[in-house]
């Protein structure tokens, strides 16, 4: 058993208060030991000191003048008074500079009941201006970025979100411009401000100079009914508070003391919020007849759906149903949903609808670990746009704590970090594995480099040497489906096996759960013609997304904030979910669904307790190794399309999130300047994808150096250019680029 070296403390006294604390702390830190919050605007903990606002002056004896208490160390024997009257005039002269120009109109300002600026000034500051001339005016209402507004006049430069954007993200796209009182907040290329974590400069603002646009003039928050749940936009899990008003979510904040999300949110998981009263949402069980859609009950539609099933099963066996889905499921659903089909004999189970074939590692890790490694190696797409919060503790660990970062495959990483990137396994440099801490990020789609690995692996393993695994994938809860048994066994079909049996018409009845395959299945064609030939498709969903136009019946279903329960994240956490919203009356939690079809098939279930303690303590089961992919075959003049990721694609929520309209991607082919200029294109034309006898249509030719060349990029998960369309479940195929036909470019530009 090691011992853990001992950690040298010292002692210092706070407003009488003796206490012990390690060498090194700050006093603003110290002194929260005792619950003396002592005031800061510039300081943050996950931001360090910065010594700009000088709010948090203190008083320590055998010092002539007041002190920061943010960029001061303590030293064993300090005596520090944190209210003496020499501290508190000190405070109030800081007050009384920065409010100097700062307008009088808390009672219109958003930040009103949450502002530091006012707080402090209640405490600390005095009654009235000294100040005979006019306050210096700044430009208000300045539109900063698609996310952000900025009021110039309130701002005191405290530098928080400069200092975010600087030693959090990587970005350094926020600068101070001008001098003394003439300083305002702009970005350094004078563009808007565009980044996956934009919202959090919003949350840090201590007063209300950054707003967020979706926010404004909403509320306020002595308004707000506050609940703390789990995101489940991705699989990092990260905790937040949902804050709603009058039935309505307004907005989500970040929780400080998450160890998950280490405090900060992206901004899918934060502003992806306003579909939960969207006038398209679903609100009652939809049957097609024809080409129209009927409402009808919840008993009608669940006898029917019973119907089909049972009708199936006793005339062409359970072989002739399949279920697909439990990636966006809680894992007291996915259980409950493999339990109850397999009940039938159903063993045509699966959460696999998109590119992505294994969710699992071998090898698990904390995130934690993840900052602790010593080199990081990603393959595939890129944690950037499918983990966002995640792709922050790699940042970290490669600027703060040294970690050499390797991308392996057609993407960069995504990040602002410096980066090997390498195009095959064979080109990681040998010393990348010479690390005693190691973490492999797996896109889980295309297990080949996993496979070529798995020697190198094992000897690292044998080798003593930390090897830990993460694979953030698509579906936010994909590792609690694997767990809660949503995989084929004795001889069950996975997905692509169930398309192809029901595109030769050996499906009768698909029952599909959160899930868009039409949009995200690797091959688009098999899937669409699977859905076009089984004859009864139920689907539980919110909206109707492209799979919902082959459905049969659609079910309405809660959203996240709607459910109560526990989801994996990619670590294999346990994480806990309480609703936060009231979901329509019509839509029902795909659990109560399940229940409700249990009932009308006669099969039993696990009691409610039973479920949650097996949500709780998921079982260890064999995972799917992955799909091993060949390259299709190339030649001189062929293009190979790769398709990328990003956080405001899809069909289902953001797409029916008018808000997130200008953070959405485009339809867009991004090309290297040499391959743009050999294929004979320029930026901005619209052109035709052509592979064989498949075509995306309609795409906005983009030239840029990051490209690689003789490649074609596209967005994936894109309603109305599938990417999908493209492939057979190969990720690589032969292409040529065609000026946009008529249709398809008018369509682009209208859109």
């Amino acid at each position: 058993m090691t011992t853990q070296p001992s950690v040298k403390t010292v002692t210092v006294t706070v407003d009488g208060v003796s206490l012990s604390v390690p060498e090194g702390t700050l006093l603003v830190e110290a002194a929260k030991q005792i619950q003396e919050d002592i005031p800061v605007y510039c300081y943050h903990t996950k931001l360090g000191p910065a010594g700009l606002c000088r709010i948090c002056l203190v008083e320590i004896e055998k010092m002539p003048k007041l002190q920061i208490a943010c960029n001061t160390v303590v030293t064993d024997g300090m005596v520090v008074h944190t209210a003496s009257d020499k501290t508190m005039e000190g405070r109030r002269a800081v007050l009384e500079f920065l409010l100097l120009n700062h307008p009088l109109d808390c009672p219109i300002c958003d930040k009103g009941g949450e502002c530091d600026l006012q707080d402090f000034s209640m405490a600390y500051g005095q009654g009235a201006s000294r100040k005979v001339e006019a306050k210096v005016a700044k430009p208000k209402a300045v539109d900063l970025g698609p996310t952000i507004v900025l009021d110039e006049e309130r701002c005191i430069v405290c530098q928080r979100c400069v200092r975010f954007d600087d030693i959090i993200t990587q970005e350094r796209s926020l600068v101070v411009k001008d001098r003394g009182h003439r300083d305002i907040i702009a970005t350094s290329t004078e563009e808007p401000y565009v980044s996956d974590f934009s919202g959090n400069v919003t949350e840090l603002c201590p007063v209300g100079a950054l707003t967020s646009k979706t926010y404004r003039f909403k509320s306020r928050p002595w308004d707000l009914n506050r609940t703390k749940t789990t995101c489940t936009q991705c699989s990092v899990g990260c905790q937040l508070y949902v804050d709603e008003r009058y039935g309505d979510v307004l907005r989500t904040m970040s929780v400080a003391e998450d160890e998950t999300s280490d405090g900060w949110l992206c901004d899918r998981g934060r502003y992806n919020i306003g579909f939960y009263n969207d006038p398209q949402r679903i609100a009652s069980p939809l049957l097609r007849r024809g080409d129209e859609w009927e409402q009808i009950g919840w008993d009608d539609a669940v006898a029917l759906w019973a119907r089909q099933i049972r009708e199936a099963r006793d005339t062409t066996g359970p072989e002739s149903i399949g279920v697909i889905g439990g990636g966006r499921l809680l894992n007291e659903e996915a259980f409950l949903l493999q339990h109850l089909f397999r009940s039938l004999g159903v063993e045509n189970l699966d959460w696999r609808a998109g590119r992505q074939t294994v969710a699992t590692p071998v090898f698990s890790g904390t995130y934690e670990e993840l900052e602790a490694a010593q080199t990081i190696l990603v393959f595939g797409v890129p944690p950037s746009q499918t983990a966002p919060v995640m792709d922050l503790r790699i940042r970290k660990a490669v600027v703060q704590r040294g970690a050499r970062l390797v991308t392996v495959g057609p993407h960069s990483s995504g990040s602002s970090v410096t980066e090997t990137h390498v195009r095959r396994v064979a080109d990681i440099p040998s010393d990348a594995f010479d690390a005693e801490r190691i973490a492999v990020v797996f896109d889980g789609i295309d297990a080949t480099p996993m496979r070529d690995l798995h020697e190198r692996f094992a000897e690292l393993k044998r080798a003593g040497k930390s090897l830990i695994g993460f694979i953030p994938g698509e579906q936010p809860n994909a590792r609690g489906a694997e767990a809660m048994g949503m995989l084929p066994r004795d001889g069950g079909r996975g997905t692509r096996e169930v398309f192809s049996a029901a595109k030769d018409g050996g499906i009768r009845v698909l029952s599909l759960f959160g899930v868009n395959p039409a949009l995200r299945f690797a091959d688009g064609a098999l899937a669409t013609a699977a859905l076009e030939r089984t004859p009864f498709i139920v689907l539980s969903e919110l909206f109707l997304t492209d799979t919902a136009r082959f459905a049969s019946l659609v079910l309405p279903a809660h959203g996240p904030f709607e459910r109560d329960g526990h989801v994996l994240d990619m670590t294999g956490r346990v994480q806990r979910l309480f609703a936060a919203h009231a979901a329509p009356g019509g839509a029902l939690s795909d659990g109560e669904m399940l229940v409700a079809l249990a009932d009308a098939l006669d099969i039993e279930i696990p009691s409610p307790s039973a479920l949650t303690a097996r949500a709780r303590a998921p079982e260890k089961r064999a995972m799917p190794r992955g799909e091993i992919r060949a390259a299709a075959p190339g030649g001189e003049a062929a293009l190979r399309v790769i398709i990328r990721s990003d956080i405001f694609a899809g069909g289902g929520t953001v797409y029916h999130d008018e808000r997130l309209e200008e953070l959405r991607p485009r339809p867009i082919a991004t090309l290297h300047p040499r391959t743009a200029q050999a294929l004979g294109v320029a930026a901005g034309d619209l052109v035709d994808v052509i592979a064989g006898d498949r075509a995306l249509r309609g795409l906005i030719v983009r030239v840029a150096d990051a490209a690689s060349e003789g490649t074609i990029r596209v967005v994936d998960g894109l309603p109305g250019a599938p990417a999908n369309v493209l492939f057979d479940g190969e990720e690589v195929q032969v292409t040529k680029l065609e000026p946009a036909a008529p249709l398809a470019a008018a369509g682009a530009v209208a859109g």
